[in-house]
């Protein structure tokens, strides 16, 4: 029997009004929009993308209305969560719940196991809110299923990710306790970067971003120096035309949309368009993969703000990446101390 182990990246809750609020970059309520941006980077891209399911309301109908209560336990969260994939496509059926890790038997006889922590962390403090901020869960498994576990990324879907260090030792870990010919895939396409941050491929659709096996990258030809080729000429064409940033006391965020902040780091046009507004080497952190805060190393006040605020998205992030900063000298990024 297959075992497609799936690696699930969600739409995660933004956490831009936090991190600007804790920066001082930003003095906002809930209710309150967002301030302006400083400026906005306009990304030149031919594709039209595709709709997510995030505003797909007809997807809240598999879900009980108990999973809305307040003080909703873990497992009959978990619980809760399994009924609903199960109910998504005919002919599925629940093997089990162990260790917050569904485990599905799908329509061909194939096993797809799906972790709750990250959906968990999202919704355990939004009760009323819960069924929206699935929605985007329930059409990733299909998605995961159809790229990753069948490996069918295509050179045309593959963007570049910033990840940390620790998820490739965690994939191997994961890699020695699968007991069938799928757990190859576990070995991830992935490149050191510096010190606490590699980049890795993932395969990009609508809802899911399916990350790349070393075997599926050298099929598709990719190797380290392709980063900033193909495949942050795919990010690209997946960002929204507008980056936008906002800036105060000297301090900078960039904002794209919750999944590829991060990965703007590679991309060295809005990377030096962000150095021009900065005192000194430009300094950045990625605490987690939808943040990206930036200053000058010449302002020191903000440096030590920077690096506050990195380190405690690091810790309370539901995606985290690093707490430490980076220097960003023309496309080199090194360790800043």
């Amino acid at each position: 029997m297959k075992i497609n182990r799936q690696l699930i990246s969600f739409a995660t809750i933004p956490l831009i009004s936090l991190l600007l609020q804790s920066c001082n970059v930003l003095a906002q309520t809930e209710k309150q929009p967002l301030a302006k941006p400083l400026f906005v980077i306009k990304i030149d891209r031919s594709k039209t993308l595709e709709p997510s399911a995030a505003g797909d309301q007809r997807l809240d109908s598999f879900f009980a209305d108990e999973i809305e209560q307040p003080g909703l336990s873990r497992d009959r969260f978990d619980e809760l969560l399994a009924d609903a994939i199960v109910k998504t496509e005919p002919g599925q059926s629940l093997i089990g719940i162990r260790d917050h890790d569904i485990s599905v038997k799908l329509a061909d006889g194939t096993t797809a196991d799906t972790f709750t922590d990250n959906a968990w962390a999202i919704c355990k403090d939004i009760p009323g809110e819960r069924k929206r901020s699935l929605r985007t869960f329930l059409s990733v498994s299909k998605e995961i299923r159809s790229g990753f576990g069948k490996n069918k990324g295509t050179i045309s879907d593959i963007v570049p990710l910033i990840r940390s260090d620790k998820l490739i030792d965690e994939t191997r870990t994961l890699k020695m306790k699968e007991a069938s010919a799928s757990a190859s895939s576990l070995d991830l396409a992935w490149y050191p970067l510096a010190p606490g941050i590699v980049c890795i491929y993932a395969s990009d659709s609508p809802n899911s971003l399916a990350m790349l096996s070393a075997a599926k990258a050298a099929e598709l030809g990719l190797a380290a120096n392709d980063m900033k080729k193909g495949p942050l000429r795919t990010l690209r064409s997946h960002l929204p035309t507008d980056v936008a940033v906002y800036s105060a006391n000297g301090i900078f965020m960039a904002s794209c949309g919750g999944d590829f902040e991060s990965s703007l780091i590679l991309d060295d046009q809005i990377m030096a368009a962000i150095k021009q507004r900065v005192k000194g080497r430009l300094v950045f952190g990625v605490s987690n993969k939808d943040v990206l805060i930036l200053t000058g190393d010449a302002d020191k006040t903000a440096v030590e703000k920077v690096r506050q605020t990195i380190g405690r998205g690091a810790r309370e992030g539901t995606r985290p990446v690093s707490d430490r900063l980076y220097y960003w000298d023309d496309g080199k990024i090194s360790l800043c101390p």
